[in-house]
């Protein structure tokens, strides 16, 4: 029997609490029953904890499934310790929605708007990736079906849905940039500015307004303390990893390795 009020004493996040909970029923079950049980897609800040939690149940064993390395919305499925991973099925499926986009501009917002038009629920929706002809969908299993017959149009547009295997996924390479500074404490505003290029006093502000956020959540207090392998990310500009800690500079401060995902 899975523990959950242990595992779960540290969550005072009322909406965190309830998502980890149904996650800790499924490994729970998982355990119980003697095979695997799927997670929905969870965003990267609850897949962060849901992680941290259950590295700490003894004779589990779970697997991400996103559909590439740099997916943010993942599922997870969970078994015991002695299952094989090769025999696991892929909870996960990519649909083609393809179209005549030529003249027509159209969004992340726009593709989402209309899977969820059909009445498919935002956790079984992974990553959407947009390319000139339409985008590529990384949806759960369970929908695939469902979609090819009822999703006709995107922005008015009619569209052709068809399913692909993930080695057609067309995915930019992803950029990193190497940052060595000096900060005088490991303060958000402090690293972020060095992270992202921009004054201490703007970022302050960014952070404030709600709009940066520690390992996928928001965090609002510009003196929040960061440490090695926290995330920092800003929606449109990317993300900072505090890659490592290098000791203090010979005028006391402390240097600092940043990697920058553009």
């Amino acid at each position: 029997m899975v523990d959950k009020e242990r595992l779960l004493s540290h969550v005072n996040n009322e909406e965190d609490r309830i998502e980890l909970s149904q996650i800790l029923d499924k490994a729970d079950l998982a355990l119980n029953r003697h095979q695997p049980t799927f997670t929905n897609f969870l965003n990267p800040h609850h897949l962060y904890l849901a992680k941290a939690i259950l590295e700490q149940i003894p004779n589990l064993k779970f697997l991400e499934y996103g559909g590439y390395d740099r997916a943010e919305r993942r599922r997870i499925s969970l078994m015991p310790d002695y299952y094989l991973p090769d025999i696991v099925e892929s909870p996960i499926v990519l649909l083609d929605i393809r179209g005549q986009f030529k003249f027509q501009k159209v969004s992340h917002r726009d593709f989402l708007g209309s899977i969820l038009g059909t009445g498919i629920k935002r956790e079984m929706v992974g990553d959407l990736i947009l390319y000139k002809q339409g985008c590529q969908a990384v949806v759960a299993k369970e929908i695939r079906d469902y979609l090819l017959l009822n999703l006709e149009q995107v922005h008015k547009i009619g569209v052709e849905v068809v399913e692909m295997d993930f080695d057609a996924l067309e995915i930019e390479p992803e950029r990193i940039k190497e940052i060595n500074t000096t900060v005088a404490s490991l303060r958000l505003d402090s690293i972020a500015s060095s992270g992202f290029s921009t004054s201490r006093n703007k970022m302050s502000k960014e952070i404030e307004q709600g709009k940066v956020k520690v390992n996928w959540k928001v965090i609002d207090n510009p003196a929040h303390f960061v440490q090695t392998d926290d995330i920092i990310s800003i929606r449109g500009r990317g993300r900072v990893e505090i890659d490592e800690l290098l000791g203090e500079s010979n005028r006391g401060r402390i240097k600092v390795k940043l990697k920058r995902y553009i």
